[in-house]
């Protein structure tokens, strides 16, 4: 892996590289009853409906004209990014997913010409299933989070957030392997050296709050949150060093107070946010205090899922 450096003209050069091929995606505030605001980046209305996009063409831009193609691992919203950047880039692509990978997910990693290698639910499977062919085929390995490249990319967003925000007291952003966060973190501390960094996990995919108050690296056992794209067991090796550094604290958050963001989201902001997307928002909701900017990193809900949201949605009161 190359040195995992980050820093502000790093994610500015990355800005410049990705714009042709990424959303700028606007800012939605609302007001928190305390008068909080919140000023939220919804990164779910990015092409293929989350941030990852962002890291994906930031590397995979960088490929040699003779790259012999890619491999990548994921859930569902790396594995639609890389396909989609491999279309867009006219290069070859092998996906693994899960099992369990939501259905729309992979659907639309297939409809964008990539070969879907199919493994247990275990993020650890995928990651070595992934390396194995990267190994045998010579194929490029784009990581999920695991490289500065990645990081720089998903970090634009943070410095978008910035510019048509301003200044922040506070910045929310969901954590699995750590690139997004890394990213970000380096907008917000460099842009805002005096705002809070808060970082946000389910409670049973606490890697990275269980990290920060060892000091190390922990691993978790396979978590089970509704959060598929937060199901990550250990931090990344090369973004944990800059969360360690960076990110003030993580708050955990449960299933039942996503589905309620989830809901909030569709009430308020009117947009449709998966579960991993509306995990910041969660605890913005919760805790929020002054400027807060607010990291919604997707929207790909399953049907099932979006269904029973919007009937929470029908209960809840406008106000």
């Amino acid at each position: 892996m190359a040195a995992f450096h980050l820093d502000l003209p790093a994610l500015a050069a990355a800005a410049e590289r990705i714009e042709p091929y990424v959303v700028r995606t606007p800012l939605l505030r609302a007001t928190l009853a305390n008068g909080a605001e919140l000023c939220c980046k919804p990164e779910s209305l990015q092409p293929i409906g989350a941030f990852k996009i962002r890291g994906a063409f930031n590397m995979m831009t960088r490929m040699p004209a003779d790259t012999p193609g890619v491999v990548a691992h994921s859930s569902g919203n790396h594995a639609q990014a890389v396909a989609r950047a491999a279309k867009v880039l006219g290069l070859s692509a092998v996906i693994v997913m899960p099992a369990d990978a939501p259905p729309n997910k992979r659907a639309r990693v297939v409809a964008d010409g990539a070969e879907v290698v199919e493994v247990g639910t275990d993020s650890e499977e995928r990651r070595i299933k992934a390396d194995e062919i990267a190994e045998k085929t010579g194929r490029v390995l784009v990581p999920p989070y695991d490289h500065p490249l990645i990081a720089a990319g998903q970090g634009t967003a943070a410095l978008e957030l910035i510019k048509d925000a301003g200044p922040l007291d506070r910045f929310y952003a969901p954590v699995s392997g750590g690139g997004l966060m890394a990213g970000c973190a380096t907008a917000v501390h460099g842009l805002c050296p005096d705002a809070e960094i808060i970082g946000v996990e389910p409670a049973d995919a606490n890697d990275t709050y269980l990290s920060l108050q060892a000091g190390e690296r922990v691993s978790v056992p396979p978590p089970k949150t509704i959060a598929d794209g937060l199901r990550v067991r250990k931090p990344g090796a090369g973004p944990w060093h800059v969360v360690k550094k960076l990110v003030d604290r993580v708050e955990l958050v449960s299933d039942e107070e996503l589905l309620d963001a989830m809901a909030w989201a569709m009430v308020h902001l009117r947009i449709v946010l998966e579960p991993s997307g509306a995990a910041s928002l969660a605890v913005a909701r919760r805790e929020g205090q002054g400027r807060c900017g607010v990291l919604l990193s997707g929207g790909n809900v399953t049907p099932g899922l979006f269904e029973e949201v919007a009937r929470r949605a029908a209960k809840m009161p406008v106000v």
